[in-house]
């Protein structure tokens, strides 16, 4: 991958991925953008680095948190993420993703906006992600959705992706996860209805509302995290 920077016609400065039309950010001065282009360019190199899991089908993938740098990611893979699959994620048609799209789904604070991404080894490219919001209103509750591009789509990685995001949230004291799913969209509620005791609470159209709640006896909670650490009896999943 290769970025350049250039000047916005609305002021300011793009950096932009060679071979996209949509820029990846916006900055106020050159310096800044040059230093964000910097970044892009270090962590090409970095993308690799996680934990590697299997596939049910034998294949491997990256698994780690998103990070900043991982715009360039977001915006490649959005271009091997088919329409259809656009239309379930997003609720409706949508043709590119904005600067300020990017800066959301990739500038996180790991506890009330968490997202866990999925990458090829061998080309560090993306692959998926699975992510929650917590509900300012309701703090034990989060939003939660996964996106997995069409070339993976149902060998099983929407499913790990879902539960690493689950052991994040119990984690981080979310207890139940919240969506909004086409009512013809079967695989996406089979992924939630693994996690645990699905209900619908709204119906409108062509779209559902459901709350998931999370079973806490198989998830890791904080404390329980911080006491095995305490004591050195910490195990990192593969």
């Amino acid at each position: 991958m290769r970025f350049e920077v250039e000047p916005s016609p609305a002021g300011g400065y793009h950096v932009r991925m060679v071979g996209t039309q949509a820029p990846l950010s916006h900055h106020d001065t050159a310096e800044e953008a040059e230093i964000r282009r910097q970044a892009y360019e270090r962590g090409a190199g970095e993308r690799a680095r996680g934990d590697l899991v299997d596939l049910p089908d034998g294949s491997e993938v990256i698994v780690r948190p998103v990070r900043p740098e991982d715009k360039p990611l977001f915006a490649a893979g959005w271009e091997r993420f088919g329409e259809e699959s656009r239309y379930r994620r997003f609720m409706g048609y949508k043709t590119a993703l904005t600067p300020r799209e990017l800066e959301s789904f990739t500038e996180l604070d790991h506890v009330d906006h968490e997202a866990i991404g999925a990458l090829e080894p061998q080309t560090g490219e993306g692959l998926g992600v699975a992510r929650y919001m917590r509900h300012a209103d309701r703090p034990h509750a989060a939003e939660a959705a996964v996106s997995v591009i069409d070339a993976v789509q149902g060998l099983g990685l929407g499913g790990i992706l879902l539960t690493r995001l689950t052991d994040r949230a119990a984690q981080n004291g979310v207890r139940c996860f919240t969506a909004t799913l086409l009512t013809s969209n079967r695989s996406m509620l089979r992924l939630f209805e693994k996690l645990g005791e699905v209900t619908v609470t709204a119906v409108r159209g062509f779209e559902k509302e459901i709350v998931v709640e999370l079973p806490l006896s198989d998830s890791p909670t904080l404390e329980l995290m911080l006491r095995s650490a305490a004591t050195g009896h910490v195990s990192r999943r593969p």
